[in-house]
């Protein structure tokens, strides 16, 4: 059962593999032993057949290989990739949820060994016996879905000489009036003694006797989803037609792999090594399919008595004997607490002579190393700006509230703020000109909008950090001129007088911008800079 070898495969080398293949229990060599050997005579016959002059003439072996020819074109019609790959994939999804349901008792032990709290043999005997009862249940499932367990329980009195289950709980067992699996009598029993427990206040809460509870429920949901695939396999038909169809492959094959034809010809020049080729290939593809199918045949029933099937035994001894220690061996067993050895100094653990000089990879982010370019001082940091911030189609008179802009000095702590101003001001009105003149070129589509807020402003005299709110004015929609190109309507009509006003102000389509100093992280610096100047 449950053939071990990671060990083999610690290391990745040649010797490993070699490790690996020479394996005889649970190995694809001793699935394909029969089989293979059985395929093999058979070509070596059906071969000597085919080349002996006394049993077929040159007619006949022209007949043949026409028919070598036709069943080595029409093989491919039988999807052997695709019909075994799509088999795989369901027996080992099913295969991990078997092993994921088996049922570990360790969680559920611990649970009960912290909340039901007492050291008289009343209170050990309820911690004893929830575990032994979630075991039985465990033993009763396995006895009906795994051949391994039942050859070792063939009866309830075995269950009892094992020391599964008492003599008087035998007979309450056989005393219940059902006729279906009485899978679900011990459970009730674990979860009957929880309530006394609590009743008796040896559970501190009823929040604790209901997580002891919801332990006890997943672990015979386990249960009961290991009874489902046991009651409902995979539809008999599904492994049937992979079956047939890969054993009809490699007949097939027997006929069609016997004649050397080079494009539809014989071979100019005759060599007995030829016949060895698809003598060798069909071994191959023998050993690569078949071993594929036989990989499925081993999972389909992990519950069996193959090689590499569940040690459902061990597992049933391991949790009565794991349970038991952690409610009553280990209960209330904590070691005095002491000072431990890095409590005066820093976490550095030792490691052997051979492990010490191993190299490691720490956990470090793929990004964490990236350093900013020797050239960049400062970074600006503002609100992303899209179609929505720069155009308002909703109300001419709806504003974008108010943003933050700011600049972070990356190579100085304290940087200056007259420069660190005149970098903003540059730098978004230069973004802003860039914006303007990229929309102007799809004016069109805006001739009918309403008026838009416009903010004026002298780029020359005032700083960002003085424009207000105050300087806002509406200005009217634009209207197509002569020239088929927007613009404002002046009593002048002097276009070159319009194309100085667009140059001088923001475009009637675009929202106002407000910029704003943080007025907090002025002082805040000023402060750090007089501090640390």
């Amino acid at each position: 059962m449950t053939v071990s070898y990671n060990l083999d495969v610690s290391s990745a080398s040649i010797f490993s593999f070699m490790r690996l293949q020479l394996r005889w229990k649970g190995s694809i060599w001793k699935y394909l032993l029969k089989e293979l050997c059985m395929f093999v005579i058979a070509f070596g016959v059906v071969s000597g057949i085919y080349r002996s002059n006394l049993i077929i003439g040159a007619k006949t072996r022209k007949i043949w290989d026409n028919f070598a020819a036709l069943f080595d074109q029409t093989m491919e019609f039988i999807p052997l990739t695709f019909m075994l790959g799509f088999f795989v994939t369901i027996i080992v999804r099913r295969w991990n949820d078997i092993f994921a349901n088996l049922g570990w008792v360790d969680n559920t032990a611990i649970t009960i060994a912290n909340y039901i709290r007492g050291t008289d043999d009343r209170t050990r005997m309820v911690r004893r016996n929830v575990i032994r009862y979630m075991v039985l249940t465990q033993v009763l499932v396995f006895r009906d879905i795994s051949l391994q367990v039942r050859r070792r329980f063939p009866n309830l009195e075995s269950i009892v000489s094992a020391g599964f289950m008492l003599e008087h709980e035998k007979e309450a067992l056989i005393s219940v009036p059902c006729k279906y699996s009485k899978y679900f009598v011990p459970i009730q029993w674990a979860t009957g003694l929880l309530v006394e427990a609590r009743a008796e206040g040896k559970i501190a809460a009823d929040l604790l006797m209901n997580e002891i509870g919801k332990n006890i429920i997943e672990f015979r949901k386990g249960l009961a989803l290991l009874s489902n695939y046991d009651w409902v396999p995979i539809p008999l038909a599904y492994p049937q037609v992979v079956f047939l169809a890969v054993r009809s492959y490699f007949f097939m094959a027997l006929i069609a792999r016997q004649s050397v034809l080079l494009d539809g010809k014989d071979p100019e020049q005759p060599s007995i090594l030829y016949p060895v080729v698809p003598f060798v290939m069909s071994i191959l593809q023998f050993i690569f399919v078949v071993g594929w199918m036989k990989v499925a045949e081993s999972m389909i029933n992990p519950l069996g008595e193959d090689d590499d099937d569940f040690e459902c035994n061990f597992l049933l001894d391991r949790n009565l004997a794991i349970g038991l220690t952690i409610v009553d061996d280990c209960y209330n067993q904590i070691p005095a607490l002491e000072k431990d050895v890095f409590w005066m100094s820093d976490v550095e653990p030792l490691y052997s002579v051979d492990t010490a000089m191993i190299p490691k990879n720490p956990q470090v982010g793929s990004a964490a190393n990236y350093e900013v370019k020797a050239d960049e001082e400062e970074v600006m940091m503002m609100p992303h700006m899209d179609d929505v911030d720069m155009y308002d189609f909703e109300s001419t008179n709806h504003l974008i509230p108010r943003k933050t802009f700011s600049v972070i000095s990356i190579q100085r702590p304290f940087g200056s703020r007259a420069s660190l101003a005149s970098r903003k001001r540059s730098m978004m009105f230069d973004q802003i000109r860039g914006r303007i003149a990229k929309k102007q070129n799809k004016s069109n589509m805006f001739q009918n909008s309403a008026s838009q807020a416009t903010l004026h402003y002298n780029f020359e005299s005032q700083a960002p950090s003085e424009i207000n709110l105050s300087t806002l004015e509406m200005s009217a929609p634009k209207r197509k001129t002569s020239t088929g190109k927007l613009g404002s309507t002046s009593e002048s009509g002097n276009p070159f007088l319009n194309v100085a006003e667009e140059q001088h102000k923001l475009s009637a389509e675009v929202l106002p911008i407000v910029l704003e100093e943080d007025e907090e992280k002025t002082r805040m610096m000023d402060k750090d800079k007089t501090r640390f100047g």
